[in-house]
C-alpha cells in the first residue's frame, strides 16, 4: 500500500496512543480525518478482546489510498492510552477527541482548514458533541447518526423482546406466562433510573457487573438534536440495511436537523460493524455473527461512498 504510518502520542487530560496514516505521495497541507470509535474498550484499529475487526485500520487505509491523512487513537485505558474507560463520562471521551483534533490540526502535513471527523456508532454522538464545542470542516456519521444512546439501547431491547415473543412451544408459553418481557423491561428501567439518579462514576448491578453510570448519565443529559441543529459544515450520514443496533430510518432525519448540506446513504446488506452480511441474525446472537466476520473486509460500497464524497467536497474534483 502507498501508505506510511506514524505512531504518535497525544497529550491531553490523559495521554493517548495513536496512529497517523499518511499517503506516501501526499504533499503538505493535505485534508485530514479524525476517526472516533464506537462503544467499548476498542483500540485504535477497532479491536477488542474477543473481536479483531480492524474497522478503523481499514477505514484509515481506504482514506490514505484516496489521498487523505487520518488519525485514530486507543480509547482511554486501552492499548497505549492512559486513564480508566469504565470511570470515564461521555464528556471525557469528547475531551480526548478534542485533544486528537487539535493534534491533527497542528500537524505540519495537515491543512488545518480541512480537518473533519468520522464517527462510528457512539462516535457519531461524540463527533456531534465535539463539533458543537469546536466546529470542524465536515462530519462523516457511520451507523448511528441522529440516534441517542438511550434510544439505541431501547431499540435493541425491543428487538430482543420481539424475538422472545416469536418463541413457540413450551418456551414461548413460559415466556408469556411468567411475564418475562415485562419483568425484563422493568428491571432495565430500574437500573437506568439508579444510574441517572446517582453521582457515582461506576455502579455495580446485581453485585457483579460494573456499569459506567457517569457515561450513561452524561449521554442521557446530552441534547443530541440541539447539537445537530448547530452543524453548519457538510455532513455525510450512512446506515446499513442489516444494522440491528440503531434504527435505520434515523439517518433520514439528518438533513432535516442540520443547518449545513447533508448527504445520506443506506447500504444494502451492511451491518453495524460495516461488513456485508448474508441473511439475518437474531440480535441475541449478534456477537457470534460479528466474531465470524473477524479478518474480513469492510462492505465494498462503504469506502467508495466515503471517498467520493470527500473528493467532491474537499478536493473539489
Amino acid at each position: 500500500m502507498n501508505i506510511k504510518e506514524e505512531q504518535v502520542q497525544i497529550k491531553g487530560n490523559v495521554t493517548l496512543g495513536a496512529t497517523m496514516s499518511i499517503p506516501k505521495t501526499a504533499a503538505n497541507q493535505v485534508p485530514a480525518v479524525l476517526i472516533i470509535a464506537g462503544t467499548g474498550p476498542a483500540n485504535r484499529d477497532g479491536n477488542m478482546k474477543k473481536f479483531k475487526l480492524n474497522i478503523y485500520k481499514l477505514i484509515a487505509d481506504g482514506l490514505a489510498e484516496a489521498g487523505f491523512i487520518s488519525l485514530r487513537y486507543d480509547k482511554r485505558g486501552v492499548g497505549e492510552s492512559e486513564g480508566n474507560l469504565t470511570k470515564a463520562g461521555m464528556w471525557e471521551l469528547v475531551d480526548d477527541a478534542e485533544s486528537a483534533l487539535q493534534y491533527l490540526r497542528n500537524h505540519p502535513s495537515v491543512d488545518k482548514e480541512r480537518v473533519l471527523v468520522l464517527g462510528h456508532s457512539e462516535g457519531t454522538m461524540l463527533a456531534t458533541a465535539l463539533n458543537e464545542r469546536n466546529p470542524v470542516s465536515g462530519l462523516i456519521l457511520l451507523a448511528g447518526a441522529a440516534d441517542t444512546l438511550e434510544n439505541a439501547t431501547k431499540y435493541q431491547r425491543e428487538l430482543v423482546y420481539e424475538e422472545l415473543l416469536k418463541e413457540t412451544g413450551f418456551k414461548g408459553w413460559l415466556i408469556k406466562k411468567l411475564n418475562v418481557i415485562e419483568k425484563a423491561e422493568a428491571k432495565a428501567q430500574k437500573i437506568f433510573s439508579k444510574m441517572y439518579d446517582s453521582d457515582k462514576d461506576v455502579m455495580r448491578v446485581q453485585l457483579v457487573a460494573k456499569m459506567p453510570a457517569k457515561w450513561f448519565r452524561e449521554h442521557q443529559r446530552f441534547d443530541l438534536y440541539g447539537a445537530m441543529e448547530k452543524i453548519e459544515c457538510p455532513v455525510l450520514a450512512i446506515n446499513g440495511e442489516k444494522d440491528v443496533q440503531t434504527r435505520l430510518e434515523n439517518v433520514f432525519e439528518v438533513p432535516k436537523l442540520v443547518a449545513g448540506p447533508a448527504e445520506v446513504h443506506v447500504i444494502e446488506g451492511m451491518n453495524h460493524i460495516l461488513r456485508n452480511q448474508e441473511g439475518d441474525f437474531p440480535i441475541q446472537k449478534i456477537k457470534k455473527a460479528y466474531q465470524s466476520q473477524s479478518e474480513t473486509t469492510l462492505h465494498p460500497e462503504l469506502m467508495v461512498i466515503v471517498t467520493n464524497w470527500l473528493k467532491k467536497v474537499y478536493n473539489k474534483e
